[in-house]
Parts: C-alpha cells; sequence; structure tokens
C-alpha cells in the first residue's frame, strides 16, 4: 500500500499541469479577489478597526474550504489516467489485490489534499501576520475540521469519479465542480444575498458547513471588533449575509450542527467506500 501511494504521488508531482489544475480553483479566487472582490465586499461594510483582515480572512476560510474539495479532485485524475491507460491492469498483475489499489488511491488523494490545504494555511498564516498583525490560532478544532473536510471530499469524488471511463469524462466533471466550488463556499456571492431556495440547497454541501466552520474559527478576532462598534442586529444580519453563520428559514444554524453534518456525511461516504471496495 506504501508503495503504491509513493507511486501515485511521484507520478503526481512529476505532472506539473495536474498540480497546477489542482490548485487552478484557488489561483481564480484569489485572482478575483485581488482585482475586484476584496474591494466590493470592503465598500459595503461598514468602517471599523480591522476591516480588512475581516475581508480577507473571509475569503480566506472560503478558500481553504474550496482547497479540501479541489486538491484531492485534482489528485484523483491520476487514478483514471491509470484506468484509461491500463496502467491500473499492469499493477494488478504484480498480485496486488484490486482493493488494495483502489485504496492506495484513497488514501493518495486525501495526503495530497492535507498537503496543498496545509501549505495554503502556512501561506495565509504568514500572510496574516505581516499584513494585519494577526496571528491564527492553529487549534484542535481548526485542523479537524480541514483533516475531515479533506477526507470528505476525497471519498465522495472517489465515488463519483469511479464511475468515470475517460479522461475527457474526469475534465468535464473537474470543471463543472471547479465552477461550482466557490458559489458553495460562498465566496462568489455570499449566500445571504441568493433566494431562500438557493440558500436551502448551499446549506445541504457539506462544503458549505465546511467553510462556515473555518470563518468560525479563522475570524474570531477581527469579529470581536466589528461587534463592538456595530448594533446588536446590524452585526446579526451582516454575518448571516457572507454566510459566517447559516440560516434556515427563521432558524440560525449552530456550529454543532455544522460540526455534526460535516461528520455525519463522512461515516456515510466512509461506509459507501468500505462497502463499494469489498465487493471489487
Amino acid at each position: 500500500m506504501i508503495t503504491l501511494i509513493r507511486r501515485h504521488m511521484k507520478l503526481f508531482f512529476k505532472d506539473k499541469a495536474s498540480v497546477f489544475f489542482s490548485l487552478l480553483s484557488v489561483f481564480i479566487i484569489i485572482a478575483l479577489y485581488l482585482l475586484f472582490l476584496s474591494e466590493n465586499m470592503s465598500s459595503s461594510l461598514p468602517t471599523f478597526d480591522q476591516r480588512a483582515a475581516f475581508v480577507f480572512l473571509w475569503m480566506f476560510a472560503g478558500i481553504l474550504a474550496v482547497t479540501t474539495a479541489t486538491a484531492p479532485l485534482g489528485a484523483l485524475g491520476k487514478f483514471i489516467e491509470d484506468r484509461v491507460g491500463k496502467k491500473s491492469e499492469d499493477l494488478l498483475i504484480t498480485k496486488i489485490k484490486k482493493r488494495t489499489l483502489a485504496y492506495s488511491y484513497v488514501f493518495y488523494s486525501f495526503i495530497i489534499g492535507l498537503i496543498f490545504t496545509v501549505l495554503l494555511f502556512v501561506f495565509g498564516f504568514i500572510y496574516t501576520y505581516g499584513k494585519f498583525s494577526i496571528t491564527l490560532e492553529l487549534s484542535f478544532s481548526l485542523v479537524a475540521v480541514l483533516v475531515i473536510s479533506t477526507l470528505m471530499h476525497t471519498l465522495l469524488f472517489y465515488l463519483i469519479t469511479s464511475s468515470l471511463r475517460t479522461m475527457s469524462a474526469f475534465s468535464g466533471f473537474s470543471t463543472i465542480v471547479g465552477t461550482l466550488i466557490g458559489f458553495l463556499a460562498g465566496i462568489y456571492i455570499p449566500i445571504g444575498v441568493l433566494p431562500i431556495y438557493l440558500q436551502k440547497i448551499m446549506i445541504l454541501f457539506p462544503t458549505t458547513q465546511s467553510a462556515v466552520l473555518l470563518r468560525d474559527l479563522l475570524m474570531t478576532d477581527v469579529l470581536e471588533p466589528m461587534k463592538h462598534h456595530l448594533p446588536n442586529e446590524a452585526y446579526e444580519e451582516i454575518i448571516k449575509t457572507l454566510g459566517v453563520t447559516l440560516q434556515w428559514n427563521d432558524q440560525v444554524l449552530s456550529n454543532q450542527f455544522s460540526w455534526m453534518y460535516l461528520l455525519g456525511v463522512t461515516i456515510v461516504l466512509v461506509v459507501v467506500v468500505l462497502v463499494r471496495n469489498r465487493n471489487t
């Protein structure tokens, strides 16, 4: 298993195009943030201490959530490539079990997702400290969200890509995910400005729950100055509009709900993958 994982990782990092396209959605979001998203959001917020930091950390939390999805998906391209190129059959000749080979792709994609997510967090940590003099806290909760979100997306995309038979089908699926993921993380358009029915659909996607939990954990130092500056009603309205908290009808969803939802989806996916691979 370890040898297979090392083999997949070595081939992945040799393919510069795969690495680039795994992070393409992140690059697009960062470019949009630098070009106009930052300015547009800042202008729509009241003036308060750390407003620029508020906008950056809101965006950064969404980017982290996106990376936990797109990085494993990009890594799974090697899974499809090996299948299409019949390399998987060659590996099975060496008496490797199909189940072992399948799990090697899952673990490898999960590891790639974690590597990119950690690197992005380190970049954000350095930037936030240098630009805003804010030190992001690497808490157990933050690590847990990143690990669970990466695992959840890895399992989800593994199940989906298992049914794809061509690289063109995989490329098409990756394009769709790359396009939608920014909306699911509430980056392109804040969830609170969308129609109610679209808000409910987005809440059902675990990526949205990951983004909410990350915003709650990363934005602590900038939410307090904002809360003290604004009336409570105005503050609550802004954080609901920006997706720092989620609302279903008149009920504000707690962080506990997001944790339970994310964990529940992950557990279901683990069971489905185990059952599926047991039958291979």
